[in-house]
């Protein structure tokens, strides 16, 4: 540095060393260090502002505080003289100091010094959100395939979003894809009642985890639009559902047909009675009769109800009264729906439950259509605010993720399925062709066991060529033992 005196210019560089020594020594400091608040310099230059954010990682940033939400706070100051403008999201900030105000909200004196003042006036959402005493609730919109779009990852984030807003109601707004369709029956009998131990990873969040997160236990509320299938598992631990008028909830098919009659009977029973108990202690846990369950998997069991000084009351049997109806038959002889019926929710073999019998069974507490028509139903269409979260992104970004990932496998299926040992054929080119196939396995493997692994299902591996990780890893170990075997 030239200046017109040494000792003013090696000053001058001593300071600046100095200054950035104590900048990265303060930036530096573990997240939980207990720290001192600073005290401001009584000669802070006035474009600093008099606010000061003081963040969990250390840093101190002063200036002025342009706008306030319950989540975020908009700053305006100075960095290395450099004016900045943003918003920071209140979970990040230890703490919040302001300085002294007038009465219309403008600054005073940005010399006074940091002194408690009334908060700056609040966005008006934020303020009924925070302040009126409004219901706060959170939505959350469940679209796409069980066990890919609608996933635990997204929905467990999109829980801890609610949480850190002060949610104190959840709505889940429910409607997974049923795609039966474009599948053969045979499979579709194992498959929809096995999504069940898929279904209870999900399951999981709105029992477990929000008995262990949360300090005070939010209101769930699932508004069930479609429920076929595997994806029928989900509402019934859930204890209060709302219909949608064209909403169904069954389609699991027929566990007494589920493994044939092939092998041996016990262990078949033993199968049966597994997975049956297992769905069975889902819908008491939601405190729903256990016999919906049975009636929605099995061809032979005969269900009907009665209503008995106003209460429904299910039976097994058939109906013997006036004022009795028959919910499922036992599929025998004449009563016999076709296998198709079934899967598609027809017939009255297995139970398939619409919006009518929803509320008559006590599973739906109303049918509604529309948003306002649920919030009336719930009681909160005058009294609430809905919070403004991310979930609606977090759903995005792991759809996109799982697709993203989907098209990567398609194209290296293709890839090694193209791999050729080129001409001349020798040594060299087996294996250059035996090495692109290991890479491209190898990334399968990697995506298979990556970030969006659970939005994988065995479903559309198998309907899309794509072994899974134990078969991938064996043919990994056949291109090596090849290798090893090949001479030149």
């Amino acid at each position: 540095m030239k200046t017109s005196n040494g000792r003013t210019g090696r000053a001058m560089w001593t300071m600046s060393v100095a200054a950035l020594v104590a900048a990265a020594w303060w930036t530096a400091v573990p997240t939980g260090t207990a720290l001192a608040e600073p005290q401001p310099a009584k000669d802070a230059a006035a474009d600093e502002g008099p606010d000061m954010l003081i963040f969990k990682d250390g840093k101190v940033y002063k200036g002025t505080i342009l706008s306030e939400t319950a989540t975020t706070v908009k700053f305006k100051g100075k960095v290395s003289g450099l004016d900045f403008e943003t918003e920071y999201s209140k979970a990040d900030i230890l703490t919040i100091k302001k300085g002294e105000r007038k009465a219309d909200g403008t600054v005073a004196d940005p010399k006074t010094g940091m002194k408690p003042a009334e908060p700056t006036k609040k966005e008006p959402e934020a303020t009924a959100a925070a302040d009126d005493g409004k219901v706060k609730y959170y939505w959350v919109q469940l679209h796409g395939e069980l066990g890919s779009q609608i996933s635990e990852t997204p929905l467990r984030e999109a829980f801890k979003d609610a949480r850190q807003l002060g949610a104190d109601t959840i709505i889940l707004d429910y409607q997974p894809v049923w795609r039966v369709n474009e599948r053969s029956p045979l499979p579709e009998l194992t498959a929809n009642f096995d999504e069940m131990f898929r279904a209870e990873r999900i399951a999981e969040i709105f029992t477990d985890d929000v008995k262990k997160d949360w300090t005070k236990q939010p209101r769930i509320v699932m508004w069930v639009k479609d429920a076929m299938g595997g994806s029928a598992f989900l509402p019934i631990v859930c204890k209060e559902l709302y219909f949608s008028s064209e909403a169904r909830m069954g389609g699991l098919g027929n566990l007494g047909g589920m493994f044939g009659g092939t092998g041996d009977e016990v262990v078949r029973k033993k199968q049966e009675s597994l997975r049956l108990g297992h769905a069975e202690g889902w819908c008491i846990a939601g405190g729903y009769d256990f016999r919906l369950i049975r009636a929605m998997c099995y061809r032979e069991y005969v269900l009907s109800y009665r209503t008995v000084d106003g209460k429904v009351e299910m039976f097994e049997g058939y109906p013997a009264n006036a004022g009795e109806e028959l919910l499922t038959d036992d599929g025998k002889e004449q009563n016999q729906d076709s296998l198709d019926v079934i899967l598609r929710g027809g017939g009255d073999d297995v139970l398939t439950i619409n919006a009518r019998l929803a509320e008559i069974l006590g599973l739906s507490r109303k049918t509604v259509d529309t948003k306002d028509d649920l919030l009336a139903a719930m009681d909160i269409a005058i009294n609430s605010v809905e919070l403004k979260g991310r979930a609606k992104n977090i759903m995005k970004d792991w759809d996109s993720g799982v697709e993203g990932t989907k098209r990567q496998l398609v194209d290296l299926i293709e890839k090694y399925r193209d791999v050729r040992v080129q001409p001349p054929g020798d040594y060299a080119a087996r294996s250059k062709a035996r090495g692109q196939q290991r890479s491209i396995l190898e990334n399968m493997v990697r995506l298979i066991k990556g970030k969006f692994s659970e939005g994988l299902s065995p479903r559309w591996l198998a309907e899309n060529g794509v072994p899974p990780e134990a078969e991938l890893n064996i043919m990994l170990e056949q291109i090596k033992i090849q290798q090893t075997k090949d001479r030149k």
